[in-house]
C-alpha cells in the first residue's frame, strides 16, 4: 500500500494526487500477499512433518497454551522472514 502512495503524481492543476501505477500496485500487492500466505502454511506443514509426536490440533482443541504459544511464535517468525524474501 506504501508503494501506491509512493507512485502518486498530482495531476496538472488540480493539486489532486492519482496513483499513475493502481493497478500494477494492486495487483503485486496481491501477489506477493498470497506468496506471504503460501509461506506461512508451508512452514506450519513442515512444522507438523518434523514434530510427529505432538498432535498439535488435538493439543489447541484441549486449550494447551503451550502448543498454542509456540505455533503463534512459529508462525510470527516465519512472517518476518517471508516478509523480507518477498520485500
Amino acid at each position: 500500500m506504501l508503494s501506491l502512495i509512493g507512485q502518486a503524481v498530482p495531476t496538472e492543476g488540480t493539486g489532486v494526487y492519482l496513483p499513475e501505477h493502481f493497478w500494477s500496485g494492486l495487483m503485486g500487492s496481491a501477489v506477493f500477499g498470497l506468496m506471504g500466505i503460501v509461506l506461512l502454511l508451508l512452514g506450519y506443514w513442515l512444522f507438523d512433518l518434523i514434530t510427529p509426536r505432538i498432535d498439535v490440533q488435538k493439543e489447541l482443541t484441549e486449550k494447551n497454551m503451550a502448543v498454542a504459544l509456540v505455533i503463534a511464535a512459529l508462525l510470527l517468525g516465519i512472517a518476518y522472514v517471508a516478509a523480507h524474501v518477498v520485500q
